[in-house]
């Protein structure tokens, strides 16, 4: 349907633009300017019902007012504009737009949205169609329930079509909570605080949600001993626990099954009902904010003589990605690889997808793009800033990088080739070793340290890859399809632990084209039906090899960029980074995505917090500013030769047949346990000592035919897949890298925690603590490093015990999972002396070993003065008796992988 003209022209469109956005990471940026697709988000939301007619806008705004102003005046002049301040909900906003209107004497319809959306236009054409039709004074558009809007509220009509609620998804929650507490104590006098706490985390596993929407119920949960019915029947009496709609109560499961759809935030209304609905909503609420979904019922339950005064009414669209909304950098990326995809099929439907679907900024040839290096016009300096930061000095390195390397593919390719750049970031990561795989977090930096790869299509299915030092990198040859073609389309995990990718790894052990073979492989395994293009590939970088910054990884993030670039496929983040990961096992290795989300996802200036599996972006903060990470590298290579990969697979291994055996002899949590992630109080609703008590459960040491024995035939195929990775190492030391699994992921998910709060020291406590669980030797009094000894025995777990109930405030704070090592043991002598010495320099907040381990390097977190002393200390007592050039690398921070473009 074309949307009626004269209609649109009459109608004032209310974009609510006023919110923080604190989720979204970045404080300098207004979340409604985010750009989608190159273009910012509030101004595309213009431009899409300019398209349709659409002339008159009102734009409430708060957070970052000026830059909101600047943003939209490119686009719409003539934007009216209302000032929030404070922000106190959406309600509020839509309060103030209206007051304004009715104050203009506006008399015409009005839409109502938010500015963080992106809606396609057949969603404002269907929302105007139902309002015609429906003659109604409120329509509003519903979308199905689904994954990808779980959080939006429910909208609930009558048997006329009438809708007269929406029910918030925290309050389904709440609801929930309150049904199956009714249930148990239907059937139980009492019930224990344990189970209380696990009822409320299965519904609201958030813990700020919980004490703002169940407050009596985490009082209650307080309680020593058990809980009595009558005393929870009091509590679950309370208003908040009984969800009424029109005078009927009702249960959370009749609230999903009567509503069949949710909403998105895109309203319309005639002027009266907009003003008089407004008027209306009040702040009786917990948060003491305004909602404007509370306008629905407030309008559905304006009466006269007995009959409702407006009609609202829902128009339903079945297509979810008419209008897609972000509150986090996962969400917004989710929109941009929707549009992207969009572009993609458009352009494949006007016969262009053989061709590269980019941009001239970002694919020309390389006589182009040397002349562009030499003119440095103003678009380079803009991106070598917005990359690399104000800093001349990395400028040069970078020009004089890309030069070389396109050089490089010139002179072996053709200069007339048209190619595209791509640039992958080493990373560090503060806090997370060895968990991304255990569903735990990472805390990353992007490094200045980087591969770059110049890339070009070619008309066959080749791929050929130079280096720019061909003395140390060999070049590489192969065909995609003589490699993949070697098996039927199948488990990818079977394909890499095959007897001929081994063999050939074993006969190439080391080569760097392997982690091309890796991206490009697990590409085409995974679009089983489209033939990659293959590539000619130039490559330079100046990420330390087997030195734990993941130099590995940025070959593998910049091959599979570069392929999906020129390949035009659509993969959205989430899977890139999770073939980046999974391609790697091609190499042997069994480990996460983490590397490669750090590389891929990087902002400069800031630290990242992940979570993995699934994948999720927790919260990106700004770096400490009077703090300097710092690099220094051993020299000893954390290659990931033969015996190096045993020694890792091993301890995953350990990891996957220790949690299978732990859930074996713990029935009760195996339900509530999928990752190691899951083993904690919150989770299990228990307490830190029964953590511990878990843990005893389990065996310090187990031989493969011990843990044969006791997993049996069930696991059968569990342990053939983790011993085929890896030479027996003889014993397995199951208990203590459970335990570091564990109290890592509890470290890494807390630790941002205590740099936002400027807490340097204690976030470097926890550096030093994550290293011991990595430590093999310590420095008697003899001036010399010997072996540790295992440490995780019953004694050790028992005097945690006992440590936690003393009531001894110092005992008690020591004996926190966060402040175990356990034992991983992937650190070696020299490593563990480099630790030593830098943390004894005054400064020095903390440091511990870098990557995977085995070798490579350390990182250092220091007061910026101090760098210098840092550098010496390790110049003195490490490198020059070791007879060693110095390493010693102040980290810069960069933006994550991705194209060049200028």
């Amino acid at each position: 349907m074309a949307t009626d003209r004269t209609m649109a022209s009459n109608t004032m469109v209310v974009i609510l633009a006023a919110g923080k956005g604190t989720r979204m990471g970045r404080n300098d940026m207004a979340k409604v300017c985010f750009e989608i697709d190159g273009i910012p988000a509030i101004n595309r939301t213009i431009a899409t019902f300019q398209k349709l007619g659409f002339e008159n806008f009102m734009l409430t705004i708060g957070d970052k007012a000026e830059q909101v102003l600047e943003t939209v005046k490119a686009i719409n002049p003539s934007c009216l504009y209302v000032y929030q301040q404070p922000q106190l909900g959406t309600g509020h906003a839509a309060k103030l737009a209206a007051e304004a209107l009715e104050k203009m004497n506006f008399q015409g319809n009005v839409i109502v949205t938010l500015g963080d959306k992106f809606i396609e236009s057949a969603a404002v054409e269907m929302l105007a169609e139902g309002f015609i039709k429906q003659q109604a004074d409120l329509s509003l558009l519903t979308i199905p329930k689904g994954k990808k809007d779980e959080s939006a509220g429910r909208v609930f009509a009558d048997k006329t079509g009438q809708i007269i609620d929406i029910i918030e998804k925290v309050d389904i929650a709440r609801q929930s909570i309150a049904d199956e507490l009714s249930e148990k104590i239907k059937k139980h006098q009492h019930i224990s605080p344990e189970l209380l706490v696990q009822i409320i985390n299965k519904f609201m596993p958030s813990t700020k949600k919980q004490a703002v929407a169940v407050p009596q119920l985490l009082a209650l949960a307080k309680t020593p001993n058990k809980i009595e019915s009558s005393a929870l029947q009091k509590v679950l009496s309370l208003g908040q626990y009984n969800i009424e709609i029109a005078g009927k109560k009702f249960t959370a499961e009749e609230i999903e099954t009567c509503c069949k759809g949710v909403n998105p935030s895109l309203y319309m209304f005639r002027h009266k009902a907009f003003y008089h609905g407004t008027s209306l909503i009040d702040n009786n609420n917990a948060q003491k904010e305004y909602y404007l979904t509370d306008i629905v019922r407030q309008l559905s339950s304006v009466k006269i003589e007995n009959t409702q005064k407006y009609k609202v009414r829902a128009v339903h669209i079945a297509n979810t990605n008419y209008i897609q909304g972000f509150n986090s950098p996962d969400e917004l990326l989710g929109i941009q690889d929707y549009v992207r995809r969009q572009k993609l099929k458009a352009d494949k439907t006007s016969n262009a997808s053989t061709q590269p679907v980019l941009k001239s900024s970002q694919y020309c040839t390389v006589r182009q793009w040397l002349d562009k290096l030499d003119s440095r016009k103003s678009s380079l300096t803009q991106w070598l800033n917005h990359i690399y930061g104000k800093n001349e000095q990395l400028h040069k390195e970078k020009l004089s990088s890309l030069k070389k390397v396109l050089t490089c593919y010139g002179k072996n390719f053709g200069f007339d080739h048209k190619v595209c750049i791509v640039r992958a970031p080493g990373r560090i990561n503060l806090m997370g070793r060895h968990v991304d795989h255990r569903g735990g977090y990472n805390n990353f930096l992007a490094l200045d340290r980087e591969t770059i790869v110049v890339a070009g299509l070619r008309d066959d299915n080749n791929v050929t890859a130079v280096n720019v030092m061909p003395q140390k990198f060999k070049s590489v040859r192969f065909n995609i399809s003589e490699l993949i073609g070697r098996f039927a389309w199948g488990d990818w995990l079977n394909f890499v632990n095959s007897d001929w990718v081994r063999t050939m790894l074993h006969s190439a052990a080391g080569n760097w084209g392997n982690y091309i073979k890796a991206a490009i492989l697990r590409l085409q395994h995974r679009f089983t039906d489209i033939k990659v293009g293959g590539m000619n590939l130039a490559f330079c970088g100046d990420v330390p090899i087997a030195a734990g910054l993941s130099s590995s990884s940025t070959i593998v993030v910049a091959t599979l960029q570069a392929a999906i670039a020129l390949n035009n496929f659509d993969l959205t983040s989430q899977q890139f980074i999770d073939l980046c990961g999974e391609g790697e096992w091609f190499v042997g290795s069994r480990g996460g995505a983490g590397d490669h989300a750090a590389i891929y996802l990087g902002q400069r200036g800031k630290i990242a917090q992940v979570r993995n599996l699934p994948f999720k972006v927790e919260k990106i903060i700004d770096a400490p500013k009077d703090y300097q990470v710092i690099i220094a590298n051993s020299h000893i290579k954390a290659a990931k030769s033969e015996a190096a990969k045993h020694t890792f697979n091993a301890k995953i291994a350990s990891y996957n047949l220790g949690l299978a055996l732990l859930k074996l002899r713990c029935p009760q949590i195996a339900e509530m346990v999928e990752y190691l992630r899951d083993i904690n109080p919150e989770n299990l609703a228990c307490t830190t000592s029964d953590i511990y008590r878990l843990m005893q459960k389990v065996p310090q040491f187990l031989t493969r035919a011990e843990l044969s024995s006791l997993l049996g035939a069930k696991h059968r195929q569990l342990l053939e897949t983790n011993f085929a990775s890896h030479k027996d190492p003889g014993k397995y030391n199951i208990r203590g890298i459970l335990l570091f699994g564990i109290c890592e992921i509890a470290r890494s998910k807390r630790c941002l925690e205590y740099l936002e709060a400027g807490r340097i020291d204690e976030f470097g406590n926890l550096m030093k603590i994550s290293h011991n669980g990595d430590r093999v030797s310590c420095c008697l009094p003899d001036g010399k490093y010997h072996k540790l000894k295992p440490a995780c025995d019953d004694d050790y777990i028992n005097r945690l015990i006992s440590d936690l109930s003393s009531e001894d405030p110092q005992r008690v704070l020591k004996a926190q999972l966060y402040y175990q090592p356990g034992e991983y043991g992937c650190s070696t002598e020299e490593i563990d002396k480099m630790v030593d010495i830098a943390v004894a320099v005054d400064g020095v907040a903390g440091a511990q070993i870098a990557g995977a381990g085995l070798g490579g390097c350390i990182m250092i977190l220091a007061e910026k003065r101090c760098v210098d002393k840092v550098k010496n200390a390790l110049i003195k007592h490490y490198y020059r008796p070791a007879g060693l050039k110095p390493a010693v690398l102040p980290c810069i921070t960069t933006e994550g992988a991705g194209l060049a473009e200028f």
